[in-house]
This record gives C-alpha cells, sequence and structure tokens, in this order.
C-alpha cells in the first residue's frame, strides 16, 4: 500500500480493522484485570478502576507526543517525504523517553501522597499504590510501542499492530491468572501481580515490534532508530502541535479519575458497579477509536497531497463503517445485558446495580461515534488548540452534570452515565461548527 491514501471504503477499513483488533487485545487486558479481580475481592476491583485512572492521567504528556508525531508522520507521507518519517519518528522518540523517566519518577515519589488526601478509604488506597508502583517502570516499554504504533499507522501499514497486541493480550492474561491468585506454584501476589503482568506485557510487545523494524529494513528505508543529534527546529515543531494535544489528554482522562472519585464518595459498592459499566463502554469505543485514530492520520495525509475535498466525503464513509461494525454488539448487549454483566460478577446486587447504567451507555455510544470523528478530523488538521478547547468544555459539562446528579440529587447510578451523553453532544456540535467553518485552514504542519 503506498502512503500516499485514498478514502474508499476499502482503504478506510483495510486501515481501520488492525486498528479495532489492538483495541480488541488492549481492552481485553483491562477487562482481564477487571474480571480477575473482580473474583479476587471488592476492594481491588474498585481500586484498579482507580489506578488506571491515575496510570491515564500520568500519560498526558506522552500521549500528545504521540498524536503530535503521527499527525506529522501522517503529513510527511502524504508529501512521500521517507527520510523525513524518520526523522520525525526519533526526535519523537528521544522526547518520550524522557518524558517516561519524568512520570515514573513522580508515580513513584508524588502520587502515593496525592492519593492519601484524594481517597476516603485507606484500604483502596493502599491497593491502588501497590498496583501504580510496580505498573509504572512499563511506562518506558509502553512510550516506545506507542512511538512504532504512531509509526505504522502514519504510513497505514497497521496489520503489525495485531500481533504486538496480541502478544501483550496473551502474556497479560496468562501472567494475571498466574501471580493474582498464585497458581502454577507462583505467589498470590493479587493486585501487585497485575502490576508485575501488565509490566511484563508491555515488554513482549516492545520486542515483538522491535523484531519488525529489523526484519522490514525501516531503519534502512524511513532512518528509524537511529541516533541522530538534537534536531532543535524539529523538536520545536512537535512540542508545538503536541502540547495542546497533551493538554487535551490531561483534561480527558482527569475527566476520568475526577468521575470516578465522585463516584468513590457514594460508596465502595457503586464505584464497583460504575467500573463494570465502564468496562463495557470501553468494549463499545474500541471500533470508535480505532476508526478516529484513521480519521486523524488520514485528514493530514490528504492535507499533505493537497486534497483538502475528500475531507467530508472520508468523513461519511467513516461514519458509516463504524456503526455497521457496532451494530453487532449493541443489538447482543441489548439482548443479553445480565448475562453481559454476569461476566464480571455473579453477584445479584452488582447485576442489578449496574443493569440500567448499561443501558445507558448503549445509547451514549451511538452519539459517540459522529462525534469522535468530526474531533479526530479537528486533530487531524493540526489545530490542537482546537481541540483543547473543545475538550475542555466538553470536561466541564459532563463533570458538572455528574457532581449534581450524584452528589445534590443522589440519584441512581444509571442517571450519571447520562452526564456521558451531554459531554459528546456538546462535542458533536463544538467540533462539527469548528470543521465547518474553516478555522483550521490557519494551521501549518
Amino acid at each position: 500500500m503506498s502512503s500516499r491514501f485514498r478514502p474508499s471504503y476499502r482503504n478506510i477499513w483495510g486501515v481501520s480493522y488492525p486498528l479495532i483488533v489492538t483495541g480488541i487485545s488492549e481492552t481485553v487486558v483491562d477487562v482481564t484485570d477487571t474480571v480477575f479481580l473482580a473474583h479476587y475481592g471488592m476492594t481491588e476491583l474498585g481500586a484498579i478502576a482507580l489506578a488506571d485512572a491515575i496510570y491515564a492521567v500520568a500519560l498526558f504528556m506522552t500521549l500528545g507526543l504521540v498524536d503530535g508525531i503521527q499527525i506529522t508522520i501522517g503529513r510527511r507521507a502524504g508529501e512521500g517525504g521517507s527520510r523525513q518519517i524518520g526523522a520525525v519518528f526519533n526526535q519523537g522518540l528521544y522526547l518520550l523517553l524522557i518524558t517516561a523517566v519524568l512520570l515514573i519518577l513522580g508515580i513513584k515519589f508524588l502520587v502515593p501522597s496525592a492519593t492519601g488526601l484524594l481517597f476516603a478509604s485507606s484500604a483502596i488506597h493502599a491497593a491502588v499504590d501497590s498496583y501504580l508502583q510496580i505498573a509504572a517502570f512499563g511506562l518506558l516499554f509502553y512510550s516506545f510501542n506507542l512511538a512504532l504504533g504512531a509509526f505504522y499507522i502514519g504510513i497505514a501499514r497497521t496489520r503489525i499492530l495485531i500481533g504486538a497486541t496480541l502478544v501483550l493480550a496473551t502474556t497479560n492474561i496468562v501472567l494475571d491468572y498466574a501471580l493474582i491468585f498464585g497458581n502454577w506454584g507462583l505467589p498470590e501476589l493479587g493486585i501487585e501481580g497485575a502490576g508485575y503482568a501488565s509490566l511484563c506485557a508491555e515488554m513482549a510487545a516492545s520486542l515483538f515490534l522491535l523484531f519488525d523494524v529489523v526484519r522490514q529494513r525501516y531503519r534502512v528505508s524511513h532512518h528509524l532508530l537511529r541516533l541522530t543529534p538534537w534536531d532543535y527546529p524539529l523538536v520545536r515543531r512537535l512540542l508545538a502541535l503536541s502540547l495542546p494535544v497533551s493538554l487535551e489528554n490531561l483534561v480527558a482522562t482527569g475527566r476520568w479519575l475526577a468521575f470516578f472519585a465522585i463516584v468513590e464518595q457514594v460508596g465502595e459498592q457503586p464505584l464497583a458497579q460504575a467500573n463494570i459499566v465502564y468496562s463495557c463502554y470501553a468494549l463499545f469505543l474500541i471500533p470508535v477509536d480505532a476508526f478516529s485514530e484513521t480519521v486523524c492520520s488520514m485528514v493530514s495525509n490528504l492535507l499533505g497531497q493537497l486534497r483538502a475535498r475528500q475531507l467530508w466525503p472520508m468523513l461519511r464513509r467513516t461514519v458509516v463503517l463504524t456503526f455497521l461494525t457496532l451494530l453487532p454488539l449493541l443489538v447482543l448487549t441489548l439482548s443479553l445485558p445480565e448475562q453481559v454483566i454476569a461476566l464480571f460478577s455473579d453477584d445479584p446486587a452488582m447485576v442489578d446495580g449496574a443493569l440500567a447504567g448499561l443501558l445507558v451507555v448503549v445509547a451514549v455510544t451511538l452519539i459517540a461515534v459522529p462525534a469522535e470523528m468530526l474531533y479526530s478530523a479537528l486533530a487531524g488538521t493540526g489545530d490542537t488548540q482546537a481541540i483543547l478547547v473543545i475538550q475542555s468544555l466538553v470536561a466541564v459539562v459532563t463533570l458538572a452534570t455528574v457532581y449534581g446528579v450524584a452528589i445534590w440529587l443522589g440519584l441512581p447510578l444509571a442517571w450519571i452515565w447520562v452526564a456521558e451523553g451531554v459531554g459528546w453532544t456538546s462535542c458533536l456540535l463544538l467540533s462539527w461548527a469548528w470543521l465547518h467553518g474553516g478555522l483550521w485552514r490557519r494551521i501549518q504542519v
């Protein structure tokens, strides 16, 4: 496949389906942690949701850099510059590894004090800290994997990511089973076992991707993984593009941490129920996220080819393909909601408490599809300041609704998830207005 993208249904699907498989495998890792820990203890089940939310918040700078690298590689691919792609990747990798080291130090020495003040339950605090102190070291390998993921998506060659995430998921599941419960003669470590499994899974995925880079001779064709001097002008351009995306990621992930922190004030059981609904919601969003990654990179690619008129037809085709991919999953969930929740817990009280929330997030997902595609298209234009503004407004609207519903009105869990629908509707309207207005045309990548 050429690095210059043609926005047909076939090509959109060809780039997106490996990302869907990748997303499934990554989400399987998170869901597996939830399922195993749900059978280990309620404290650990609630703690893993908070630990994952903190981990996600800590990654805000990393994910922003990755998006900046991906957008820039997509633009260079559209322009046909292989050597320039390698230059962007190498300088971006330097920035990612420096960021990972700083994050590890922050999680090791600053996060324990902060979570001690934030959480009401001392047992939850201890469990969250136990997980993060181990999983933090996976950030080095995770950053390396994300950088290579941005490279493969940017040049529209995403199939290799299927193998990498299968290695990731398999390693994590096997080690979760062995280390959480103490099977096969290994020690019973509980939530610490989930931390070790996560670390080892990232290391295994890094080795897999590194092998492919060597096998495909990307060091020769694209000048990848070369020790090049520090390129200050390129680094400044990457940082200028990435910083608003990083802040946008901080707002987006901080929104989920604040969401779970508000629910934790209601009680441990509502927190555990919310974690189950969130795990199902994350499954629904896998194809949405995969197609949105395609939209982001391919909008940048099309602009690199000076074919901006193809933007709206590509968006329409991508929305149609996303709905068609999601439909079987949503229909299955609506047909068998109790059985879906029972995959996480067979406690009748947990099933009853999570049931209405699950049905709400099915409806919310239908709004999320067009909203996420328009939002990602805006990111692909390089107008990262706009997506920071939109994400900030969406976070304010969503959290205000959650707090009002959960704390002021004391309504059941299902009403908390209505706030997600309010947030996605805001995102849809703001993204459409900004994209349609053409303000992004002032940006040069």
